[in-house]
């Protein structure tokens, strides 16, 4: 993987949990880039963290579709030709965006019936993975 987006969570607390997650990421991808389209309010923290490359920030309100907007900002992103995306919320919205980009490799877990916007769908069990930090980590790692 040489250029991956992240697509963060919409809370501040939630985007320092997935740190781990990025530190694993450089590690089993060395040399690789790391972006993040996440909203404003976030921009400040990643970009203090040294995993993170690039910060996009994410114009939509929190909740809401824009379905025609989340397709030109996904158009935007193809030329940046992302290897993979990494969608850390688990709404249906927040994996359009990878998709509409054309990102080959597009990671999360299954939420909100998204099935065909992922295309490495990942079950959770809460009972394995309790934490959030631990869910956010468990992305990172290539699937069984």
């Amino acid at each position: 993987m040489n250029k991956i987006l992240i697509v963060g969570p919409s809370w501040v607390g939630d985007c320092m949990l997935m740190q781990p997650m990025l530190m694993r990421l450089k590690q089993r991808h060395l040399g690789c880039r790391i972006d993040v389209l996440a909203p404003p309010w976030t921009a400040v923290l990643l970009h203090a963290m040294p995993e993170v490359h690039d910060v996009i920030v994410n114009p939509f309100p929190h909740g809401a579709l824009h379905l025609a907007a989340r397709y030109q900002l996904g158009k935007q992103l193809r030329a940046a030709h992302y290897d993979q995306a990494i969608v850390l919320p688990n709404s249906l919205k927040s994996a359009l965006v990878p998709l509409f980009a054309r990102i080959p490799l597009r990671t999360g877990f299954v939420g909100e019936a998204r099935y065909g916007l992922l295309n490495d769908a990942r079950r959770l069990d809460k009972t394995v993975l309790p934490l959030m930090v631990e869910r956010f980590a468990q992305l990172a790692e290539t699937p069984d």
